[in-house]
């Protein structure tokens, strides 16, 4: 594992002493590398931006909703047809959703490269220590890996279905998941078929980089919070003589800083992301209700079961790595009561007692993030997802045995 972090380090570096933020530059590297226009969150020369902005509209334009409108305008043609209805929905739910995200992100745009800098700022002024150093390159490491393994799992059923629709042109092109979809005639058939591939590689790809871009944020507050403890571990071990007493209430005040920077920051990401979150939850209960009769049906007639499964991984995927990261930030911000009681306050003179316990009644509110405010992104809303969502496909099962 040390060997690992130590190469994916060397890949888009990180380098908190000027505030430069590896996971954030390689997220809007693979974004910018699919069409979506986010500009202005890394560095980039002028005519660099006008080139990702041209290419960046016309993929949006092309792709995300050209396309998700053929697919819709398919749903009026299957709709008689419960098992051909299901696997429209299955991509246009995820799609709609993707097309939502992108609207989201290049309207927040602004929004989200004053998160970035803020990100930035923390890891510039607040990263001292050789623990906290630790941290923050360990918290790096664990945003680039899940990234790679998920873009990886998307592209990989991504080419899976281009293969299959290259073997079975006429009885996969418009005909069966995932390329139910409803193209103009007059469009050639190879024309089709290299549209309908590409096009869904490259939508899956672009909303893995914008869930993506959401998830390295919570999960920079998380490392960030870590710090945050560490910075208690260095107090614990400074006596209380009467010269340290005005360096450990400024470090006491960058620690509150640091909190209450964490928490704008919570704010903000919320703020920018709850729509589209909300979304992709509501969504992520139907879609995988419907792979999950997919699976069902496919499996008893084997025809396409293979990317039926995959594509049911990338949305477990999807969904999972939101409530992993977000209770691991709640889960991280209980410690911080405990770590502010930890440092060896009875040493120390009664106007830093007085703030620490200011701090540690603030801290007691853990950091939460919710999708739109209705739900936690935690472990237990995974689970009830999923648990909704089997009985779901019991229902569309004992429909479709009828």
């Amino acid at each position: 594992m040390d060997k690992l972090e130590a190469l994916s380090s060397r890949i888009f570096p990180s380098d908190p002493s000027i505030g430069k933020i590896g996971s954030i530059e390689y997220n809007v590297w693979l974004a910018q590398l699919f069409g979506v226009p986010v500009l202005g969150l890394k560095k980039e020369t002028p005519r660099m931006r006008i080139a990702l902005a041209v290419y960046g509209v016309v993929a949006t334009l092309v792709v995300t909703f050209l396309y998700t409108g053929f697919e819709i305008y398919d749903m009026i043609f299957c709709w008689p047809n419960l098992d051909k209805l299901t696997q429209n929905i299955c991509l246009s739910l995820t799609h709609v959703a993707g097309a939502l995200k992108v609207i989201n992100i290049i309207y927040r745009l602004k929004e989200v490269a004053g998160v970035v800098r803020k990100i930035e700022y923390a890891a510039r002024y607040y990263v001292i220590s050789k623990n906290q150093l630790k941290a923050f390159y360990r918290g790096e490491f664990e945003n680039k890996i899940p990234l790679t393994i998920y873009a990886s799992l998307v592209g990989f059923t991504g080419i899976l279905g281009i293969a299959y629709l290259l073997h079975n042109p006429t009885g996969v092109a418009g005909e069966i998941f995932p390329y139910r979809v409803k193209l103009p005639h007059w469009m050639p058939f190879g024309l089709q078929l290299a549209y309908m591939g590409f096009s869904v590689l490259v939508f899956a790809l672009q909303i893995v980089a914008i869930d993506y871009l959401n998830v390295t944020m919570i999960n920079q507050i998380r490392f960030q919070l870590k710090i945050l403890n560490l910075a208690f571990e260095e107090l614990k071990f400074v006596s209380g003589q009467a010269a340290h007493e005005l360096s450990l209430d400024r470090r006491l005040r960058t620690i509150v800083d640091h909190h209450n920077l964490l928490r704008n920051l919570r704010n903000e990401v919320e703020e920018i992301f709850r729509l589209p979150v909300l979304v992709q939850f509501f969504t992520s209960l139907i879609i995988f209700a419907m792979t999950g009769f997919q699976a069902i049906v496919k499996s008893e007639n084997s025809n396409g079961a293979s990317l039926i499964y995959c594509y049911c991984g990338c949305i477990f995927c999807e969904l999972f790595v939101y409530c992993w990261f977000g209770n691991e930030v709640s889960e991280q911000s209980k410690t911080l009561t405990t770590s502010g009681y930890n440092c060896h306050w009875y040493q120390f003179g009664p106007r830093y007692k007085k703030s620490l316990l200011i701090f540690m009644f603030n801290s007691q509110k853990p950091i939460v993030f919710t999708a739109g405010g209705f739900m936690a992104l935690s472990l237990p809303s995974f689970t009830g997802i999923l648990s909704k969502s089997y009985t779901v496909i019991a229902l569309l099962r004992q429909f479709y045995g009828r």
